[in-house]
């Protein structure tokens, strides 16, 4: 019983980290480059690939695809990690 609070105390500390992006939020990349691209939000990316011991289908989270235009009008569209996003 004492483990289970414990545990629960540690999960809802580490949900308000938690960052959830849905398609159309606006976003920049976190590290500091120079000419930082605001993008928005396309899609979640992801792959099924099949479990081998157990023949069932799992999804693989590979990142989150965000689109944006350079200084010369040119659209781009990329796959990044949450961890690489911040949210505007």
């Amino acid at each position: 019983m004492f483990n289970l609070k414990i545990n629960c105390k540690m999960y809802n500390e580490l949900d308000d980290y938690r960052v959830f992006f849905n398609p159309g939020d606006v976003c920049t990349i976190k590290h500091d480059i120079p000419n930082k691209p605001l993008m928005w939000v396309v899609e979640k990316s992801t792959r099924t690939m099949l479990n081998k011991t157990t023949n069932e289908k799992e999804n693989i989270f590979l990142g989150i695809k965000c689109r944006w235009f350079d200084v010369n009008q040119v659209m781009h569209e990329e796959l990044f990690s949450t961890k690489d996003l911040l949210k505007v």
